[in-house]
């Protein structure tokens, strides 16, 4: 008799774990069901549209850069990742990838050209002018410096470009000839063929020193001067 009740008693404690087992398996399962999510088909679809499809679907969208395909038309979605059927937790990210279509053209070389002779052909090529940075000082002119994407890329017509311009052009400069000791006149055509200026010369009586011939300059020889700098001369009476 107590042997039976014994085995009736295990019995309904191993019913009871079993239960219990089972029922956590079914919370847990039912669980996980309910915060996955199908990642639903999207290719072909226009962009926006696409993107809500994956909202509605508790996805999140986000569209990456875009790919060429001469299948799917611009602006419509190339390809998805992860692909269509996936299973994926509700919140998780699907990467868009829209078509740029199937025309492609080279981008020709801009830098080194003067900025209004690189906005001319950004037009001619059908291209857009998307950002313009400015800097000083770094090349002789109003130039390209660089650009991006750089020359020789594969774009779609239409596409942006950024340019690099040397805004204002840097001052050229020289070393400073040697004028002391050569006649007035001569150094005055030396100037002129330099491109400096003859300030007003100053005469100055020195003894032993034939009239006419340079005494001393500003600036001095051997020194930095920029172009069209005025020079000052003395010279002896």
């Amino acid at each position: 008799m107590g042997a039976s009740r014994l085995l009736r008693w295990l019995a309904a404690a191993v019913g009871l774990v079993i239960g219990c087992g089972v029922a956590v398996w079914v919370v847990l399962w039912v669980s996980l069901r309910s915060s996955a999510a199908h990642v639903p088909s999207i290719t072909g679809m226009e962009a926006a549209h696409a993107a809500a499809v994956i909202q509605n679907a508790g996805l999140v969208p986000r569209i990456q850069q875009g790919v060429f395909d001469p299948q799917v038309p611009a602006g419509h979605i190339a390809s998805q990742r992860p692909i269509a059927g996936f299973e994926l937790k509700r919140g998780n990210t699907v990467l868009l990838f829209p078509s740029l279509g199937k025309a492609v053209q080279k981008l020709p070389d801009f830098t080194g050209l003067p900025l209004s002779l690189a906005e001319a052909q950004l037009e001619s090529e059908h291209l857009t002018v998307e950002r313009r940075c400015e800097v000083d000082g770094q090349a002789d002119g109003v130039v390209v410096l660089a650009q991006m994407p750089g020359p020789d890329t594969l774009v779609a017509p239409g596409s942006g470009v950024t340019l690099l311009v040397n805004r204002t052009p840097r001052e050229r400069r020289f070393v400073m000839p040697d004028f002391v000791g050569r006649a007035e006149n001569d150094a005055a055509r030396a100037l002129q063929n330099l491109g400096f200026q003859l300030a007003t010369v100053q005469r100055v009586s020195y003894p032993g020193v034939a009239p006419g011939s340079v005494l001393r300059q500003d600036p001095q020889a051997g020194g930095p001067a920029p172009l069209a700098a005025v020079v000052g001369l003395w010279v002896s009476r």
